[in-house]
């Protein structure tokens, strides 16, 4: 009886391994870019970084100051650049007097799900302002997500950004990166 039991506990783990684990569906796309927003409310680049799959593939081309840069990252990569961007945050704050407010918000404008539901498509754009506009962070983006072992990662992302410094209060571009 013990042998059934371990045997059936396994065929159960297997399947929820190779095909139960991997469905997905646009509830669960929808919650992955809930919960990354919320990541960046918090500042938490460890919660971004798992959200990222071990293969994951970032090209990012950021436009700040009319220059462009363009960039391919792999999982490692990108969370360093989290963390340094939140470093950044951290010090704007301070340089803004310690009170830096940060709005976030994000727009999906399409969701394809594979007919395998085992990855999704998804486009769409976000803003991301820091201290009533001094900084702003204006993105469009094109990402492939997957499911493994039952949560969703992000495995290719390709995105533009916009950088823009200004707004009430805040200091010139050359103060800025003193």
């Amino acid at each position: 009886m013990k042998q059934i039991a371990i045997v059936l506990a396994l065929c159960v783990g297997a399947w929820y391994f190779f095909i139960g684990g991997r469905k997905l569906d646009e509830a669960m796309v929808r919650k992955y870019y809930e919960a990354e927003a919320h990541a960046i409310y918090s500042r938490d680049a460890e919660k971004l970084c798992k959200q990222l799959s071990k293969k994951a593939v970032i090209q990012s081309r950021t436009v700040m100051m009319g220059r462009t840069q363009e960039s391919t990252n792999d999982r490692e990569q990108a969370c360093d650049a989290a963390r340094k961007t939140f470093k950044l945050f951290e010090s704007v704050g301070e340089r803004m007097g310690g009170i830096l407010t940060i709005e976030y918000e994000y727009h999906i404008d399409s969701i394809e799900i594979a007919s395998d539901r085992k990855s999704a498509v998804v486009e769409g754009t976000s803003v991301l302002k820091m201290g009533e506009a001094a900084m702003q962070f204006r993105s469009s983006f094109t990402q492939r997500l997957e499911r493994e072992l039952g949560q969703m990662r992000l495995v290719r992302g390709d995105d533009v950004t916009v950088v823009r410094l200004g707004g009430r209060g805040a200091m010139s571009q050359g103060e800025f990166f003193k």
